[in-house]
């Protein structure tokens, strides 16, 4: 079962917070996911990347994903 969370602080490149999610898949994966802007019809796709135990940024994300359990998800 993946818990799904907001990201608590603007660490990471000035992401806004209501922007960025922060997942822990089944597989132990890490998946970060930043929503995009813009109008409807000229919206890209929101950018999704997923780290795993090894990757130079697993550790960096997984910190994210703890320290915003422990605060809980943003309103």
């Amino acid at each position: 079962m993946a818990a799904a969370h907001s990201a608590a602080c603007t660490a990471a490149g000035g992401i806004p917070d209501d922007r960025l999610s922060i997942e822990r898949r089944s597989d132990g994966a890490i998946l970060v996911r930043v929503q995009s802007t813009g109008s409807v019809g000229e919206r890209l796709p929101d950018a999704v990347f997923s780290f795993r135990s090894g990757d130079p940024q697993y550790a960096y994300w997984l910190g994210r994903l703890n320290a915003t359990a422990r605060s809980g998800p943003t309103p």
